[in-house]
């Protein structure tokens, strides 16, 4: 799902680990299906937020709604983000497809109609294209919401034992979770296109309201606490020390099948 991350806070794995994508199930014994995200995000100046919203709503939304009824996306997002900062983002929309040609194929359709008025008045724009082969979603429909996205730089010789340190110390917690219905999705994410360290990981997660944050970070930290002296030590080892970066969002919209 979403990377939500670089500009927004890309990549993942974090001390506390309190990263719309895409809905197809997690299995730990099979890998997913990859799934592929478009990330764009913007930096809009307060006194045009309403209108960038009211945009957003006439000409994102149904575009990216006609996506999901030919298949061509099987996810999409729109948030804002509660955590400001000078340089930082203010909004952004994902749309997700098993397929590069599904989200392209969005892009396309979301461009003909030239730059909105309220992209115009962004001062600051980057886009991001992120593949995830480890997910679990379960399917949304005018959803609404919490996005967390968590990012770290994994080790560049083995950016995979990130990934695997996360499956097996991680995942049974995020399962579980999941379960409950605390999250409507988690996943991990990499750059498809290289815009920063190409060893980048985020961790993306989505729940229905503020309250299953906490639920989240509880469930999360109990597991930390439990973990022996070696699992602290390759976990915290699977990133680059002080590389992480967050981004805590509202979702405003959001589907997934």
């Amino acid at each position: 799902m979403f990377r939500r991350g670089m500009g927004v806070a890309v990549g993942v794995l974090a001390a506390i680990l309190v990263i719309l994508i895409s809905p197809t199930a997690f299995s730990q014994k099979e890998p997913a299906q990859a799934t592929y995200t478009y990330v764009s995000e913007f930096q809009v100046p307060r006194a045009h937020w309403a209108a960038f919203a009211e945009e957003e709503e006439k000409n994102f939304v149904p575009v990216v709604e006609k996506g999901m009824a030919d298949g061509s996306l099987v996810a999409y997002t729109t948030f804002e983000n509660l955590v400001h900062s000078p340089d930082g983002y203010t909004h952004g929309a994902t749309w997700t497809s098993t397929s590069i040609a599904g989200v392209l194929k969005t892009l396309d359709e979301l461009r003909k109609g030239g730059a909105r008025a309220g992209q115009v008045s962004a001062t600051k724009h980057e886009d991001y294209f992120m593949v995830s082969t480890l997910h679990h979603g379960s399917p949304v429909s005018n959803g609404t919401g919490y996005l967390r996205v968590i990012c770290s730089n994994a080790k560049a010789d083995k950016p995979g034992a990130f990934v695997a340190t996360i499956k097996k110390l991680l995942v049974p917690t995020f399962e579980d979770q999941f379960k409950k219905g605390v999250v409507t999705y988690y996943g991990i994410d990499e750059q498809y296109v290289n815009a920063g360290a190409p060893s980048t990981r985020c961790v993306v997660i989505m729940y229905p309201n503020a309250e299953n944050l906490d639920k989240w970070a509880g469930a999360v930290s109990a597991t930390l606490e439990k973990m022996t002296a070696a699992e602290r030590a390759e976990y915290f080892n699977a990133s680059v020390a002080d590389s992480r970066r967050d981004m805590m969002a509202r979702v405003t919209h959001s589907a997934s099948k």
